[in-house]
């Protein structure tokens, strides 16, 4: 992961890109073998190849006017590109992207990949590997590609509300743990699609400040996230260790029990939550706050789909609540299990 966002050159972009997949794969791997874990796991590496293919054509793209493929290249090669290339290098750029961070529809690998990752492996994959997606999201659409069109900004913001929206939904109809927060991850990497894609509609339209203001919203999502998802999935292998399961339909009372466990659990779901005085709420109100200025914008398509926007963000920020709410109410708060 540390050599994909210190790369300066294509191939050595795709390099570190192959390795993170390998190596992510045979850390879920040491936990065990089972059928279903190799089926999930070859299903987990074939959506992050055909990702990375995607990934791979979106620079090769670029090789007519920068041969050595280094990013300065690729910057200044950019400005002069024709506009169906472009078209292609973005498309290319957003699926590979979107298949590595989760985002619906194909986001079918994390919830098979984390209910059989040991639990720090999990943190580890959820709270950085997926921004990693992100980072190579942002360089090409604030980086390489210097003049994004306004349906860039459309599209993302479209798959960010409804990985947001489905995947909350998906969380709320899970009993498994892991992939309840498998499911949360979609959601919450949506909300920073949501941020990147109101960043790049106002840049678009030529402006720049709240285009810095959302992408700010977007990155800061982007940092929380990584910090209270590695709290949830090292909570959830605390649960697992002292009660062997992870099922919720089996746990309760375990506050009394696991009371340190039971308070850092608590932070991290009023976190994800999005309530006040956590830092979720932070970028989620400033994402909302990026939303409300479209209203400012010449484009009567903005100022009616960034506003409902907000809105979409505040009923995935009730069902958030709930969701979480009721994992940590039925399985630290809840009647013990005999």
């Amino acid at each position: 992961m540390v050599f994909v966002v210190t790369a300066a050159s294509a191939f050595a972009f795709l390099f570190g890109w192959e390795l993170m997949t390998v190596f992510s794969a045979a850390l879920v791997a040491v936990d065990g073998d089972s059928p279903e874990r190799r089926h999930n796991l070859l299903i987990y590496l074939l959506m992050m190849h055909a990702g990375a293919a995607a990934v791979a054509a979106s620079f090769f793209f670029y090789l007519p006017l920068a041969h050595g493929l280094t990013f300065a290249e690729i910057r200044a090669a950019g400005a002069i590109l024709p506009g169906h290339s472009t078209i292609a290098i973005y498309l290319l750029a957003l699926l590979g992207f979107s298949t590595k961070a989760g985002v619906i529809p194909v986001h079918l690998w994390l919830p098979r990949t984390h209910p059989i990752a040991p639990s720090p492996v999990s943190a580890l994959m959820s709270a950085v590997m997926l921004k990693t997606a992100v980072y190579g999201l942002v360089r090409f659409g604030f980086d390489f590609l210097p003049h994004p069109a306004a349906w860039w900004g459309y599209l993302v913001l479209l798959a960010g509300m409804v990985s947001s929206v489905l995947g909350i939904l998906y969380a709320l109809g899970e009993r498994d743990i892991k992939r309840l927060l498998a499911y949360s991850s979609v959601e919450n990497i949506g909300i920073i699609y949501l941020g990147l894609g109101a960043a790049l509609i106002f840049r678009a339209y030529e402006a720049p400040v709240w285009a810095s203001f959302a992408l700010v919203a977007a990155l800061a999502h982007t940092v929380n996230h990584a910090l209270f998802k590695r709290l949830l999935f090292m909570g959830a292998g605390s649960v697992s260790a002292a009660t062997h399961t992870l099922n919720l339909d089996e746990l309760g009372g375990l506050l009394s029990r696991m009371p340190y466990t039971g308070t850092s659990l608590l932070v991290a779901c009023c976190s994800i939550a999005g309530l006040p005085l956590f830092n979720g709420f932070i970028s989620e109100w400033l994402t909302f706050r990026s939303f409300l200025a479209g209203a400012t914008l010449p484009s009567t398509l903005a100022q009616i789909v960034l506003p409902l926007s907000a809105g979409g963000l505040a009923l995935v920020g009730g069902l958030s609540a709930a969701c979480f709410m009721g994992l940590f109410g039925t399985a630290f708060l809840g009647r013990p299990v005999a």
